[in-house]
């Protein structure tokens, strides 16, 4: 079931809030929630959700144990029964392919490949279980004991399918401690519209015109549509997942759970590392806390310290999808990274520099979401399209015009407007006068967006959703 969709919004989450604000026992309310969110993962998985049950009592059994004897043995295999079903799931038909080129290079008889449909959302809890392991073998104190507490923290439907990852540190006491308020319920519905209308106004319609560009004949465009898909691709993801983040922490706010931002205008950014600092923050920051600095982080030397990061890396991109193109994406972020560092290109004490500096930035973010949208092969044929250099470039110049229309430019630009922080310094010279006509002027349009929202969902307008598949 979509944030995006008819039946969330009219239906299942109008049910959820009666129910919620008509009990006034925490207990029950978080009962709700956990019930709730069972439901919410069986409109689209009911097979999983047995799988997923499973794992919660698995992760409660063995909190409880590593609480009682922390031993690094207990948490070595409770992480590793974690991974293995993610392994299991995700990425064991891909080592088979692997496994067969190499028993192809020895003229040996190939595996049968293994072919399992992948649980949507197994990445995102998989992760928030091994957090919550970790978090109780440093400090035994904070094991849950109450098995209801900690599936709410696990299968949290706001967060369950696309994120945030959630570390269970930040959220155990609001498990049973928060509470809500008109003005959370108020400022939780804002977030939610706001990241609605990114969602179905804006990466909808950039997904439209960017999955009509790669989905035709590579004969049929040239340099100019492939760089007007690229653009719109860029902008599909960020609008995309950045929505759907908005409508989850709008969410867990109506509940009183207070949820830690991911995303912080990356197309801002003014370096590779700035980037990494800004987009799925709730990602980076698990692999910089669960693997970087465990691995010795930047205390061992320059060669030690470039392996750290290309781990890392390489398991972002693993991460992200069992395929060569997601491999090579993560890792060429990595060297990106590292020769910015090493010739101190994040660093640069010249204006003018800085800005330039910034615009190879946003094009070398670009070029690599060709590679991670399209697979290894296809990426690279439109990159040398994007430059010009490919035999698959059209003649006909003109022929980009036919995969957009006025509409794709008006989101574009609006797209563009919104991917940087323009409004900050705005924000801090206004009156108070002023203050308020913006802050009624700004409910007004929340109310309009909804509207034009719901208007976009009711006439079945395109809806993918990008990170379903991760």
């Amino acid at each position: 079931m979509l944030f995006s969709s008819i039946t969330f919004i009219g239906f299942f989450l109008p049910i959820v809030l009666f129910l919620y604000f008509i009990i006034p026992q925490r207990t029950c309310r978080n009962a709700i929630l956990l019930i709730a969110s069972l439901l919410f993962y069986m409109w689209g998985e009911p097979k999983f959700v047995f799988l997923m049950m499973a794992s919660v009592l698995f992760n409660y059994a063995m909190g409880i144990l590593i609480a009682n004897r922390p031993m690094k043995i207990f948490l070595f295999l409770a992480v590793a029964v974690d991974v293995g079903i993610l392994f299991t799931f995700k990425y064991l038909g891909f080592s088979c392919i692997i496994v067969n080129h190499l028993m192809s290079f020895l003229h040996l008889n190939p595996v049968t490949v293994v072919d399992l449909v992948l649980p949507i959302g197994i990445s995102f809890y998989t992760f928030q279980q091994i957090t919550y392991l970790v978090d109780v073998y440093r400090d035994p104190q904070l094991v849950q004991r109450n098995i209801l507490n900690l599936g709410l923290y696990i299968v949290f439907f706001p967060q369950l399918i696309a994120g945030p990852i959630v570390r269970y540190h930040d959220i155990r006491l609001q498990i049973g401690e928060r509470r809500e308020s008109l003005d959370g319920v108020c400022q939780g519905f804002q977030r939610f519209i706001i990241g609605l209308a990114k969602k179905v106004l804006i990466a909808n319609n950039m997904a439209l015109v960017c999955d009509t560009i790669y989905g035709a004949d590579p004969l049929s465009y040239g340099a100019a549509a492939a760089w007007i898909a690229a653009i719109a691709y860029s902008l599909q993801i960020f609008f995309d997942f950045s929505g759907y983040s908005d409508m989850a922490i709008g969410l867990a706010k109506i509940f009183g759970f207070n949820l830690l931002e991911n995303f912080n205008y990356p197309y801002a950014a003014s370096s590779v590392t700035d980037f990494w600092r800004r987009w799925h923050i709730s990602l980076t920051s698990f692999f910089r806390d669960y693997v970087y600095i465990p691995l010795g982080g930047n205390r061992c030397g320059g060669l030690r310290t470039a392996v750290n990061r290309g781990s890392v890396f390489f398991l972002t991109g693993l991460w992200h999808g069992a395929a060569f193109n997601f491999i090579l994406w993560g890792i060429l972020h990595g060297v990106a990274m590292t020769i910015e560092r090493t010739l101190k290109l994040n660093d640069i004490k010249n204006v003018v520099g800085r800005q330039l500096y910034r615009v190879v930035t946003l094009l070398v973010i670009v070029f690599l979401w060709v590679l991670f949208r399209n697979g290894t092969i296809n990426g690279f044929n439109l990159w040398q399209k994007m430059l010009g250099l490919s035999h698959l470039n059209t003649s006909d110049t003109n022929l980009w015009l036919f995969f957009v229309d006025c509409k794709f430019y008006i989101v574009l630009a609006v797209a563009l407007f919104l991917s940087f922080p323009w409004w900050r310094g705005i924000k801090t010279t206004m009156s108070a006068t002023m203050s308020v006509i913006v802050s009624v002027l700004k409910n007004v349009a929340l109310i309009l967006l909804l509207l034009l929202c719901m208007a976009n969902l009711a006439n079945g307008t395109y809806n993918p959703f990008i990170y379903f598949r991760f």
